[in-house]
């Protein structure tokens, strides 16, 4: 249609003349404009472009075989999901290990500290990863205010969060209810979540405050304190659990060492208030919280008793659980040695010092 109203507008414009000369015109003139619409409007796809290069390349790089199966019953998409689960892997391994030299770097600024602590946050909440979570545990006890407490503010968002955004949906219609005063369905709500998600702390937590709420103190605790079984550096979920168990069911003892196991982690939770009380009602547990803390002092000629694997080898989450074992005192270590960092003890010191853990 094109070439018709084109060959007719020019045999008309020259007054009627050869039809042939009108169509030679056409069919030079098409071919010319059709080409340069291609070379100006679409330069990434013309020969020798780069994106044209990369996949010309990439495509001859790939072997046809690599995702055929090598074993019986395995298939092209599980080995496929397989290498993209090591490559996450890896690059999250990558990542983490960055951030971690800039945290250590007497050279860094407080800005890409920030960042590197933002970077974190990302890979523990958004891979779960554990290497990320006890490093930001470890700069809990950084003496720059801010970016100890940029730890604690990404903790909380880490442990409040879950990978899936479908949850988190669920979940922020779960707190909207509660905050209606709507407690039943706002437990129906995370109920079905820590059902659907056994592995996942905080879901049992959710649950927890809806239990408290309808004045169910038994399940409380018991969701509170499975909520640290699969969470167990969580120091507001202890100071929860232990501000019920000593008002509630006045368990003094488990109430101090939660707060104790708190504090320890994150030293500027504000639990003073907690402690007075406490021991007021049991004097004897100020004294062997006083012995405990001067026999856990810093010292760079041996390694605290806590941290020795004769104390916690033995633990449950040692045989039963672990991942969350590896968590708890991995957080411990690694507070420890940035405190060893900061002290910058040589390399002899540090040496003797892992040969003793």
């Amino acid at each position: 249609f094109l070439i018709r109203s084109l060959e007719n507008r020019w045999v008309s414009s020259s007054g009627g003349s050869s039809h042939c000369s009108g169509r030679r015109f056409i069919g030079y003139v098409i071919p010319v404009l059709l080409m340069l619409q291609w070379v100006f409007c679409c330069p990434e796809t013309r020969p020798g472009s780069p994106r044209v290069t990369h996949l010309r390349r990439s495509l001859d790089s790939k072997n046809p075989y690599q995702y055929m199966p090598t074993e019986p019953g395995k298939s092209s998409d599980q080995i496929g999901y397989e290498q993209l689960c090591t490559r996450w892997n890896r690059e999250e391994a990558e990542a983490v290990q960055r951030c971690k030299r800039t945290l250590q770097s007497d050279e860094t600024t407080r800005e890409a500290k920030v960042l590197a602590l933002n970077e974190l946050e990302y890979w523990a909440m958004r891979r779960g990863g554990y290497d990320a979570e006890v490093i930001l545990i470890g700069m809990l006890k950084d003496p720059d205010k801010e970016v100890s407490g940029q730890a604690h503010i990404s903790l909380k968002k880490t442990w409040a969060a879950h990978f899936n955004m479908w949850i988190n949906n669920r979940v922020d219609r779960g707190r909207l209810l509660m905050s209606e005063n709507k407690l039943e369905e706002a437990f129906e709500i995370f109920d079905k979540v820590a059902y659907e998600n056994p592995l996942w702390g905080e879901g049992y937590h959710l649950r927890a405050k809806c239990w408290n709420a309808m004045k169910e103190v038994d399940k409380t605790i018991e969701d509170l304190q499975r909520a640290l079984e699969f969470c167990p550096n969580n120091y507001l979920v202890m100071v929860e659990l232990g501000i019920t168990l000593m008002d509630r069911k006045k368990e003094y003892v488990q109430a101090a060492n939660l707060f104790k196991r708190a504090l320890d982690l994150c030293p500027f939770l504000p639990v003073e208030g907690f402690l007075r009380d406490l021991f007021k009602k049991v004097p004897s547990l100020k004294e062997d919280w006083e012995a405990e803390k001067k026999a856990n002092e810093f010292s760079l000629t041996e390694p605290p008793a806590r941290l020795l694997p004769h104390t916690w080898v033995e633990r449950f989450e040692a045989t039963e659980r672990p991942n969350q074992a590896f968590l708890r005192v991995g957080a411990e270590l690694e507070q420890w040695f940035a405190e060893v960092r900061r002290r910058k003890a040589d390399a002899a010191t540090q040496r003797k010092l892992w040969s003793v853990l």
